[in-house]
């Protein structure tokens, strides 16, 4: 999967602004705050149908103007032509999405036609953060490899958000009757449990892929671990992503269970207490907690080793290899680990982001495409 081109309209500081990209690195170089990091936001925008920053669509929006627009154009292994997808987001009323022209009716429909994998500094909070950073981090691989994941996710979450404010109701004295009870936890477990095998799967790859990355990387002198731990976990979990023949019929099981017997507790605080929603990864380094002793140095190694794992599996999961966006990301590295990062992304399209443009190991050469970004602009040189 190679991104060839991408455009701008009003996107943040970029009035009109087209970037062409090649196969193998490409380099966005230029001065901070000049549109770099903009232009990733706006490609990985078509892989999550939202800004990575956390802005809300309609800040993307450049100050003073009435909406912005960005179009992407990428080929898929063994494809002739290249898929377009292009988004319009007014300052007011409904954005509009698109693939090769054809209106798509949500983001959702959207998500999966295009996959990248993603790496800033502010993921290092996936070690150092609590348990949403982590399941925000399952939730966009997993939504990207697997539409049926997006939708059990997006069902949850309304149902959860119903039986919160059941639970608030309940505390204040409105009568909820045990069928209405029984009907959210049914609908909970049934959609949580799918969530959690989609889950449990992934980490597994994931927890090896990890350890493969991070051994090459610091010469096998640590170890570490990830282990998935859900209120959804059975000692058998069926595997979705490679096999959808089985149901997890005994997560929901112990599901429904969690959500039946622990109501008049959950009405006392107003807000579930148990399911999916409360999952986590366990992120350990030589058997200690990374979070509480892992170095700075060692928490970017596990990050960078998790990322690098992502693309892999994507591969693996999707049949291609994503785009590879590093934002800010090398100036951080010592060339030891920036040698070995792109070592083992190899032959895949990586975009990167930097403050300069020798930000390249001089010992790499051969594909290699620099863009100076100034001012919202591609400058010509």
């Amino acid at each position: 999967m190679i991104v060839s081109n991408v455009e701008y309209s009003d996107w943040r500081n970029m009035s009109e602004c087209a970037v062409s990209l090649g196969e193998g690195i490409n380099v966005l170089w230029g001065m901070n705050a000049q549109g770099k990091s903009n232009i990733l936001e706006g490609i990985y925008y078509f892989a999550r149908g939202r800004s990575f920053r956390g802005a809300k669509d309609r800040e993307l929006i450049r100050f003073g103007c009435d909406f912005t627009r960005a179009k992407l154009a990428f080929r898929r292994d063994g494809y002739e032509n290249d898929t377009t997808l292009e988004a319009v987001i007014p300052k007011t009323g409904k954005k509009h999405l698109s693939r090769n022209g054809a209106p798509l009716s949500s983001t959702s429909e959207m998500m999966g036609s295009f996959r990248a994998v993603l790496f800033c500094p502010a993921h290092l909070t996936m070690v150092t953060g609590g348990p949403l950073e982590r399941r925000t981090f399952l939730d966009i691989a997993i939504s990207q490899l697997s539409q049926s994941y997006l939708t059990y996710l997006r069902r949850y979450t309304k149902v959860l958000a119903e039986r919160n404010m059941l639970l608030k109701n309940a505390a204040s004295g409105t009568r909820v009757t045990e069928t209405e009870w029984d009907v959210y936890a049914r609908q909970l477990a049934l959609y949580g449990s799918w969530i959690s095998a989609y889950r449990a799967e992934y980490v597994t790859y994931l927890s090896e892929a990890v350890a493969r990355y991070f051994d090459g990387m610091t010469g096998g002198r640590e170890t570490p671990d990830l282990t998935y731990t859900s209120h959804g976990l059975t000692e058998t979990m069926p595997t979705p992503l490679s096999n959808m023949a089985e149901e997890p019929t005994a997560a929901q099981d112990a599901l429904y269970e969690k959500l039946t017997s622990n109501i008049d507790r959950e009405i006392i605080v107003g807000s579930t207490l148990w399911g999916t929603h409360k999952d986590d990864i366990r992120l350990s380094l030589n058997g200690k907690e990374a979070k509480l002793y892992a170095s700075q140095g060692q928490q970017r190694s596990i990050v960078l080793s998790i990322k690098l794992a992502e693309a892999e599996i994507s591969k693996k999961i999707g049949g291609e290899y994503p785009a590879i966006l590093l934002d800010d990301v090398f100036s951080e590295l010592d060339d030891s680990r920036r040698n070995y990062i792109l070592g083992s992304l190899d032959g895949r399209q990586i975009i990167v982001t930097s403050c300069e443009p020798d930000i390249i190991p001089s010992n790499k050469s051969g594909n290699i495409t620099f863009r100076h970004v100034k001012d919202g602009e591609i400058l010509e040189e």
